[in-house]
This record gives C-alpha cells, structure tokens and sequence, in this order.
C-alpha cells in the first residue's frame, strides 16, 4: 500500500497541472482576476504549510460569471461536481477521482464568485473592489512546481479564516499569529465585508478560543503541519493575542 504521503505529492502534482492549464487559460489568473485562498494561500504568508485535496479561488462578481468561461475551461479537464448561480454569489466544484496503487484519492477546485459563504446563513464574505485591490502576486509550490497567484491582504484572509472556522482553519489562524500577529485596522475592514459582523467576534470567543485552549491542540496542530516547533509557550503566544482582539483574557 502506498503510504500517505505518496497520495498526498500525488494530489499536489494533479492539482498543479489543474492550475497550469487555468493560469494558461486566464492570462496567468488576470482574466478573470482569479484570487487564491484556503490552504494553498497559507503558503504565501507562513513557513508552515500543511497537505490539502482543496484549492480555493474567489472571484468578484461583475456583468455575467465568470465561472460560465471556467466551466467552458475546466469541464473537458476536470469532472463537474457542482455549480450554482444565485443573485449575489455563484459556485463551482470541479473534482478528480485519482488512483495509486489500488489506492483512491482526490482532488477538488472550489471557485466562489461574488461572496464565501460557509455552513450558516451569518457566514458570508464579501468580495468587494478592494478585496481585489489590496491582493498581491506571489510564488507559491504546489508540487514540485512553483506557481504566481494573487492571494488576499493578510487581513483579507485572517477575516476569512476567522469566519470560516473549521478546525483546519483554527490550526492555520494559530499559525498565522504565531508568525504574524493580529492583522491591523480589523474592525472597519470587517464591517465592510461581512454583512453579519457580529460573527467575527463571535467565532474568535465562542470557537477559536476555546478549541485552541484544548489540552490536545498542540498535538494536532504539530501533526498538521509536521512540526515540533508549536509547543505550549507558542500556544500561550497565540491565545494572548486572540485575547487581547476579543476581550476574553
């Protein structure tokens, strides 16, 4: 049986192809300006870096979708998993079921156009003119390959992993701080893209908090990202930050 790391350098070298062909076809993501985020983005603000079967795109919404031409792009490429268009946002899966040695894996392109929306009705980010303003280029591996995206504003991102929130997210917000710090001038940035502001606030007290304050979290925070250096110290580190943003310490 292959071991799990051979599946995951498989992943990451059928994503890079993906990606290839999409910077090919959008003018090295410009047409449509195409903005990377999820776990891959993690690359280009911290050291660490963990494995992950997502790659992430927002778009802002402008005349027509955008993610009509990608389906054009993608669809002789990559298998349509889901697609969907409403009045403020649209979505787009593509997937890949891969083999290796009798050994299922696969791979996944999320494209979201417009606005992020997570598990509830308050979770919702909007893509907006500065959100593609404030982005930057930058090199990022994927594979054995070096890639230029654009990724968000490090405060860009930090809002939308605090508004996501799923334990994966929590382990890169703690990686983030660790490296990074609190982003600055959060409050106004906030209020202009969440529609729900208050779940920002909410998300950083009621669940990144108290995940990270687990007596297990160093645990599966160091196996993430295949690192000794997060210890309980960094944990105190990280904690007092998110504290001193929220007003639990």
């Amino acid at each position: 049986m292959p071991k799990h790391k051979d599946v995951m350098d498989m992943r990451e070298e059928e994503i890079a192809k993906v990606l290839e062909f999409l910077s090919r076809h959008s003018d090295g993501f410009t047409n449509p300006r195409l903005i990377l985020i999820g776990g891959y983005a993690l690359r280009a603000y911290s050291q660490y870096s963990r494995y992950t079967r997502d790659c992430d795109f927002v778009m802002r919404k402008e005349n027509g979708w955008h993610i009509d031409t990608i389906k054009e792009w993608l669809a002789k490429e990559i298998s349509v998993e889901n697609f969907e268009t409403k009045e403020t946002y649209g979505f787009a899966r593509f997937s890949k079921q891969l083999s290796i040695d009798g050994k299922s894996a696969k791979i996944a392109i999320d494209f979201m156009e417009g606005e992020v929306r997570g598990r509830t009705n308050e979770a919702i980010i909007s893509i907006d003119k500065r959100f593609l303003e404030d982005c930057r280029s930058v090199e990022i591996p994927v594979g054995t390959r070096q890639i230029l995206f654009f990724v968000p504003s490090y405060r860009d991102y930090f809002i939308l992993k605090a508004v996501s929130a799923r334990p994966s997210d929590i382990r890169d917000i703690a990686a983030l701080v660790l490296k990074n710090g609190v982003p600055g001038e959060l409050d106004s940035r906030i209020k202009e893209i969440l529609p729900h502001p208050e779940i920002f606030a909410r998300n950083v007290r009621d669940v990144i908090v108290p995940t990270i304050s687990h007596d297990r979290f160093v645990d599966s925070w160091r196996g993430t990202f295949v690192t000794k250096e997060f210890d309980e110290e960094s944990r105190k580190l990280v904690l007092k930050a998110l504290g001193d943003l929220v007003g639990t310490r």
